[in-house]
C-alpha cells in the first residue's frame, strides 16, 4: 500500500473508530483506536490539512456519540458539536506542531500531557464536568480502571493518549522506530493491570454491613406533582396532590423498611410541594424514619412562592431519633436548569453503618465534589438522580468512577434511568433501569 493510501486508510479508520470512542456509543477499543489512527494521519500531513480534517471528524464524531445527551435545539446542539470538535483538534495541532522538535521519548508525552491537561481543565470549570472523558469508556476493563484511585480518571486518559503517540510514532517515524518509549508504556501498563488486579481482590469482611434501598420513580407517580391542576394559584389543589405523591413513595419505602433496609434513598425531585406544606411534609419524613428506625435520605423539589424564582433542588436526611440530620443543595445544575445552586459542601452524617454523606444527580460528574466527601471521611454516598432514556445507562454507570476514586459505596436512586449500588471499588452489586423494570 503506497504512503498516501494508508494515510487515508488511517484517518478512514479513525474517523469510524472516533464515533465509538466515548459518550453514549462508546466502547473500550473505540477509545484507544480512534486516536491512535487519527494522530497517525496528522502526522503524515500538512499542518493544516490536518487540523481542519480532525475538527470536521471530532465533530461529526460528536454529533453521533452524544447525540440526545443535551436536551437542547438542534442548531445548538451542531454548535456544541462543533466547538467540542475544535477542541478536540487541539492536542493534534501541538502534538504536530511540538513532537518533531523534540527526542523520541519526550516527543511522545505532547498529545497524553495535552489531552490531559484539557479534560482536567474541563472538570474543573466546563458546565458539563467529566462528560466527554474516555476513561468512561474503560470501566469494564476492571483492572484498569482501578487506576483511578490513584490518579483519577485522568491517568487512565492519559495512558489511551500516550498509547496513541507511541503508535502513531511507530508507524511514522522516518528513522528507525523508538524503542524506550514503548518499553516504558509496557511496564508501566504491566503495573497499572497488576495493581487492578490486585485491588479487586480486596475484601470488605471487617466493615459494617448493611441493606440499602434504591427507590426509582414508580408507575404510578407523575413526574410532575401539580399534574391535574390548572392554576399554579390553586394551593389545593397542589397539596392534595403533593400529599398523594410522597404518601405512594413512604408506602414503598416502608415495604423496603419491612425487608430490611436500614438507609433508604429517594431519587432526585422524588418528593414534590409547594413551600407552605414544607413543614408538614419534614414532620411526616421525621415521623416516618423514627416509626420505621431507618435513616431516610429524600431528594425534594420545592417550589418557592414567586414563580419567577428558581425552584430548591435538594436533598435531606432523617435519622431514626426522628431529627432532620441535614440539608443539601445541588451544588451543580445542569446548564439551564432553574435551580437555586448549594455551596458544595458535602453533608456528613454518623450512623452504625459509618459515615454517610449525599450529592445530587450532575453533582458526581464533578471528582472535586467527591474528593471532598472522602476527604470527610464518608463511607456511603447517597446520590439521588434523574436521567432521561438517551443517556442511560451510561450516566448511572460513571458513577461507579467516583466509588474508585475516592473509596466509598454509591448508593444511586434515580428517576428515568438506571439506579446503581456500588462497593468501594466500583463494582456494581445491583442495578435496575427504570425504563425497563417500573413497579
Amino acid at each position: 500500500m503506497s504512503n498516501s493510501a494508508w494515510r487515508w486508510a488511517a484517518l478512514t479508520g479513525g474517523a469510524l473508530a472516533a464515533c465509538f470512542s466515548n459518550g453514549m456509543t462508546g466502547t473500550a477499543w473505540g477509545a484507544w483506536l480512534a486516536p491512535a489512527l487519527l494522530l497517525a494521519f496528522v502526522m503524515t500531513t500538512r499542518v493544516w490539512i490536518g487540523v481542519l480534517v480532525m475538527a470536521g471528524v471530532w465533530s461529526v464524531a460528536g454529533y453521533v456519540m452524544f447525540r440526545g445527551a443535551l436536551p437542547v435545539p438542534e442548531a445548538e446542539y451542531i454548535a456544541l458539536s462543533v466547538v467540542g470538535g475544535l477542541v478536540s483538534t487541539v492536542p493534534y495541532a501541538l502534538h504536530r506542531l511540538a513532537a518533531p522538535q523534540l527526542d523520541r521519548l519526550s516527543g511522545t508525552l505532547v498529545f497524553p500531557a495535552v489531552a490531559t491537561a484539557l479534560t482536567y481543565i474541563a472538570a474543573l470549570g466546563a458546565p458539563f464536568g467529566t462528560w466527554g472523558n474516555e476513561a468512561y469508556t474503560q470501566l469494564n476493563v476492571g483492572p484498569l480502571a482501578q487506576l483511578a484511585s490513584v490518579l483519577g480518571i485522568w491517568g487512565i486518559t492519559f495512558l489511551i493518549a500516550w498509547c496513541a503517540s507511541i503508535f502513531a510514532a511507530m508507524l511514522t517515524s522516518p528513522a528507525p522506530s523508538p524503542v524506550l518509549a514503548p518499553v516504558l508504556f509496557a511496564i508501566c501498563l504491566i503495573g497499572v493491570l497488576g495493581y487492578g488486579l490486585v485491588r479487586q481482590q480486596m475484601s470488605f469482611e471487617d466493615s459494617p454491613k448493611v441493606r440499602v434501598a434504591a427507590l426509582s420513580n414508580p408507575a404510578d407517580v407523575a413526574d410532575k406533582f401539580f399534574e391535574g391542576c390548572n392554576d399554579r394559584a390553586d394551593f389545593g389543589c397542589r397539596s392534595l396532590k403533593a400529599r398523594g405523591r410522597w404518601g405512594k413513595l413512604f408506602e414503598r419505602s416502608r415495604k423496603a423498611a419491612g425487608e430490611g433496609a436500614k438507609i433508604i434513598v429517594w431519587y432526585e425531585s422524588a418528593a414534590q410541594y409547594d413551600k407552605p406544606i414544607e413543614e408538614e411534609f419534614i414532620a411526616e419524613a421525621k415521623a416516618f424514619a423514627k416509626e420505621n428506625g431507618v435513616y431516610l435520605i429524600v431528594g425534594a423539589a420545592v417550589a418557592p412562592h414567586d414563580p419567577e424564582a428558581p425552584l430548591e433542588n435538594k436533598a435531606m436526611a432523617f435519622t431514626p431519633e426522628s431529627a432532620l440530620a441535614f440539608t443539601y443543595h445541588k451544588a451543580k445544575p445542569v446548564p439551564g436548569e432553574p435551580i437555586r445552586a448549594g455551596d458544595g459542601v458535602i453533608p456528613a452524617l454518623d450512623t452504625p453503618y459509618g459515615r454517610v454523606g449525599a450529592m445530587i444527580c450532575f453533582d458526581a460528574d464533578f471528582p472535586e465534589l467527591s474528593r471532598q466527601a472522602a476527604a470527610r471521611g464518608i463511607d456511603v454516598l447517597a446520590v439521588p438522580s434523574n436521567d432521561w432514556p438517551e443517556i442511560t445507562p451510561l450516566h448511572g454507570e460513571m458513577v461507579r468512577f467516583r466509588a474508585i476514586e475516592s473509596g466509598f459505596s454509591v448508593v444511586r436512586a434515580t428517576s428515568n434511568g438506571q439506579s446503581i449500588i456500588t462497593d468501594p471499588i466500583g463494582r456494581a452489586l445491583k442495578r435496575v433501569n427504570s425504563f425497563e423494570n417500573r413497579g
